[in-house]
């Protein structure tokens, strides 16, 4: 069955996720600024980065590779076109995250932001906690059920609601007890409201050893 992110194109993609009913674009823009802000990477990794939001927030005297992936190539071409400029080396990578491989020990952050959600995580965090570098982090958001709102808020870009097919709500304290087993301590964790209900839960999760 084609994976119905593939459907989606990016103008719906951004007018939903920006939409008022929605409001997560902002929201997650503001989550990958204070990530970089805090941790100061010198290589990220964003997986799930849909058409970069929040990637102009990159410092190049900081951050000097970002490492971006996604399974819709749509999303990637719109990624590097507003990138193509930026002072930062730019590795941009169209995959399934199911499938994708990591170079081992690479990135001082790894940020993945609604994307637990859409796939089978528990063998892909261990994939990721392996291509943390010594200390670094790994900065997981995740979407919290509502009792009024599906999981996908229905907005005037209908076209998004395919995606319900494969959403799946991720439980944070699984996830925490999970990463633990696989050397990840959680480090920072928070709750931020959403419209209609809503709320991300925010973990921060550093490598032991």
């Amino acid at each position: 069955m084609p994976n119905p992110w593939l459907d989606i194109d990016v103008a719906d993609y951004i007018g939903h996720m920006h939409s008022p009913v929605v409001n997560q674009g902002p929201i997650l823009n503001g989550l990958l600024r204070e990530a970089l802000r805090d941790l100061r990477p010198r290589t990220v990794l964003i997986v799930g980065c849909s058409t970069g939001n929040g990637v102009e927030h990159v410092d190049p005297a900081i951050t000097w590779r970002v490492t971006a992936l996604d399974i819709n190539p749509l999303f990637l071409a719109q990624l590097a076109d507003r990138f193509s400029n930026h002072e930062f080396q730019l590795d941009v990578r169209c995959a399934d995250l199911a499938a994708a491989a990591f170079e081992p020990a690479a990135f001082d952050l790894i940020h993945a932001a609604l994307i637990f959600e859409y796939v089978d995580w528990t063998p892909v965090l261990p994939r990721l906690a392996s291509s943390l570098s010594v200390q670094g982090t790994l900065s997981i958001v995740l979407q919290q059920p509502s009792a009024t709102t599906p999981a996908v808020t229905p907005s005037p870009y209908p076209r998004l609601q395919t995606l319900e097919s494969v959403f799946r709500f991720v439980d944070a304290d699984t996830v925490i007890a999970y990463a633990k087993k696989r050397g990840l301590i959680v480090v920072a964790r928070r709750k931020v409201p959403l419209p209609g209900g809503k709320a991300f839960e925010v973990l921060r999760f550093r490598r032991s050893g």
